[in-house]
Formats: C-alpha cells, sequence, structure tokens
C-alpha cells in the first residue's frame, strides 16, 4: 500500500465508525427511509443547450445509496427535484453513481447489495434526466466498507482477488443488468470501472469490454484515480478515460489564491502531458469546505471550522483548469440522491456539500460561460 494513501483510508475508518459512507456521505442500514417528498407528476425542466457530440460534458456526479422500502413514487419525485435543480445550474450531463460491494480485499466476487438501486428504480432517474435532455452516464462504484473493515489500508484500488479470472466472471455478471438498462434508457456512457488502480493491467479487461460492447452500444469509459492517471499509461482498453481528480496541493495554505490553485493543478497535469487534453473527463471534483483540505482534498471528513472560501477556491480554479485544457468535461462530486436542495443548510449540512454554498453559484457561472 502507498504511504500517501494512508492518512486517507484511517480517516476512512472513522468514516465507518461514524456511520457514513465512504464519500461522507450518510447511509442508513435501518428499515426506514428518508422523509418522502410531495408526489408529482410534473415534467423536469428542459436544459436550454443539450449536449450535442463536441460539447463538452458539464455536470455532477448523483450519488445513490438506496434505501429500504423506496417506493417508485418517492424515487420519481426525488428524481425531478434533483435534474431540476441541476438545470438551474446550466448543467447539460449528470453521472449517476451507485454502490456494488465484495467481501473482501482478496475475495473473488462482487455483487448487489441492499443499497444498491435496482434496475427498475435506475431507470426512473435515468428517465427523469433524458426528459430534461441531460447527458446521461452510468458508473457502478465499489464501496469500501467492507475493504476497511477487513484492513484499515485497504481501498477500491488495492483489491488482490484470490482468482483473478472469477473476480473478472463475477463482475461482468454484475454488470451486464446495468448495461442492458443503459441500452434501454437513454445512457451515452457507462463507467466500467472506478479507481480499481490494483487491476488495471488484467488482460481480462479485453474480454469484459468485448462482452459489454455486446450489450451496450454507447461509449465505454473508465476513471482512474488522480495519481494512477499523472504516473503512468492506464492500460484499461475503454473509449474515453476519466480521472477521479484530488491532486494534493501540500504548500498551499487555506489562503491561497486561486491563481495558486490553479497553479498546482497545473504542475500536476504537467506530470501527464502539458497542453489540451480534449479526451479526457474530470469525472470527479470536489472538496470540503473547511481548513486545511488543499492539502488532503480527497478526505471528506473534517475536525476544523466551516471555510466555504476554500471550497469556493477550489472549483473556481478545476473550472479554469478544465476549460484551459479543453477537456472533455467536469463533473461535481457530488449530489446525494437523498438530498432537497431547498432545505440545504449550509451552517449545518456535511462539509462536502456545496448545496447552498459559495461553490453552487461557482458551477452556475461556470457552465454558464463555458465555451461550447
Amino acid at each position: 500500500m502507498r504511504a500517501r494513501l494512508r492518512h486517507l483510508l484511517v480517516l476512512l475508518v472513522a468514516l465507518v465508525t461514524a456511520g457514513c459512507g465512504p464519500f461522507g456521505t450518510a447511509v442508513s442500514r435501518s428499515s426506514s427511509s428518508p422523509s418522502p417528498a410531495p408526489e408529482t407528476t410534473a415534467a423536469p425542466a428542459k436544459v436550454s443547450r443539450p449536449w450535442q457530440p463536441g460539447d463538452p460534458q458539464l455536470g455532477a456526479q448523483i450519488l445513490w445509496y438506496a434505501y429500504s422500502g423506496e417506493t417508485d413514487t418517492a424515487v420519481r419525485t426525488q428524481a425531478l427535484r434533483l435534474v431540476d435543480h441541476m438545470v438551474a445550474l446550466n448543467m447539460n450531463a449528470v453521472a449517476v453513481s451507485f454502490p456494488f460491494s465484495t467481501a473482501g480485499p482478496t475475495a473473488d466476487r462482487v455483487r448487489a447489495t441492499a443499497a444498491t438501486p435496482s434496475p427498475r428504480q435506475l431507470a426512473i432517474l435515468l428517465d427523469t434526466a433524458a426528459a430534461a435532455g441531460l447527458r446521461i452516464t452510468l458508473r457502478p462504484l465499489l464501496d469500501e466498507r467492507t475493504l476497511v473493515a477487513a484492513d484499515p489500508l485497504a481501498w477500491r484500488g488495492s483489491l488482490a482477488p484470490a482468482d483473478r479470472a472469477a473476480w473478472f466472471r463475477s463482475y461482468g455478471a454484475f454488470l451486464a443488468p446495468y448495461l442492458e438498462l443503459a441500452a434501454r434508457h437513454h445512457v451515452r456512457t457507462v463507467v466500467v470501472g472506478a479507481e480499481l488502480t490494483s487491476l488495471e493491467d488484467d488482460p481480462r479487461w479485453r474480454d469484459l469490454l468485448t462482452t459489454a460492447r455486446s450489450l451496450f452500444p454507447g461509449e465505454l469509459s473508465y476513471d482512474a484515480n488522480w495519481d494512477d492517471y499523472v504516473s503512468r499509461h492506464v492500460p484499461v482498453p475503454v473509449d474515453h478515460l476519466g480521472v477521479d481528480a484530488y491532486f494534493p496541493l501540500t504548500g498551499l495554505g487555506d489562503d491561497a489564491s486561486v491563481a495558486d490553485l490553479v497553479a498546482g493543478w497545473q504542475r500536476w497535469l504537467d506530470r501527464k502531458s502539458t497542453g489540451k487534453l480534449p479526451r479526457i473527463v474530470l469525472s470527479e471534483v470536489g472538496i470540503v469546505a473547511s481548513g486545511g483540505a488543499y492539502r488532503h482534498p480527497a478526505v471528506w471528513k473534517s475536525d476544523g471550522p466551516l471555510d466555504t472560501t476554500v471550497q469556493r477556491r477550489w472549483f473556481e480554479a478545476a473550472c479554469q483548469v478544465a476549460r484551459d485544457r479543453d477537456m472533455a468535461g467536469l463533473y461535481w462530486w457530488n449530489l446525494d440522491f437523498h438530498a432537497d436542495p431547498g432545505a440545504a443548510d449550509p451552517r449545518t449540512d456535511p462539509p462536502a456539500s456545496f448545496l447552498s454554498r459559495p461553490a453552487e453559484s461557482v458551477i452556475a457561472s461556470c457552465f454558464r460561460a463555458w465555451p461550447r
């Protein structure tokens, strides 16, 4: 395990202990569900300029941990609420991340859990987004809690299946119904893996992708962890690459300017290549609204005081870098599927949330001004 990940992974243990998901999002394991939104049959707001091939993908990741007993009506109403908010922020795209699990770091199988939304309920969200004119990406994401429970230093990028062939067979079987769902419900891109660093060199990706292409005619993508992206060629043979962009800027304090942050991002990206990056999507960009976050932007738990300026400047810098590099898209991390944007409280909401904080205004202005 690389030393630069240890601090993050130890903090992930604290998240689990505190009853939070691995991304700083509260996850319920009880039979109760959140308070349902009022039922509605309204149509979603429409994107003013729907995405077209060649346009940048300008969106956010919706992270959906399902609740027991959640009805289709509740899903439909919440999907409408989130999609309307995304349209209001000048987004033209959405990525839907949802969890799956494995028994531990050396396990040979993956599986859906009670927190994995069913294909039927995912279809409700996908159809709502499509009706609004949003470009759609579907993205399974390995939940890390069972990994951390077995080894505090384990994460999805350090998987070591005892039988890799069995793991890939299991993973392919898990993906199949979601690929078929994507083919039927307006999805443009399926991310076939995210941050699975230790498995990226495996030749079995080729067979898995051949099967995936037989089930889904759209684009297949893979999202690399930030350090993996800059340090080497990511060999998963997909159509496009995404980057979960959490570049640590260890030399900068909370008073760093946007220009300082931009320069730090550019130095990281230059380790890979200089100039334009028209085939790269920033698949995750986010940070907590708290002091010290520039040094560890991937850490979602903060004991420090709220500092929304830290978050705002990070968002401004990421937008500028993505535009300067002519990147294919940018997705902010994240919108909890169960969040109510209209009821967000910037003083007490989790530090990673951008809802009703200055960073949210940055999103709207960034996407409004982005050349298309």
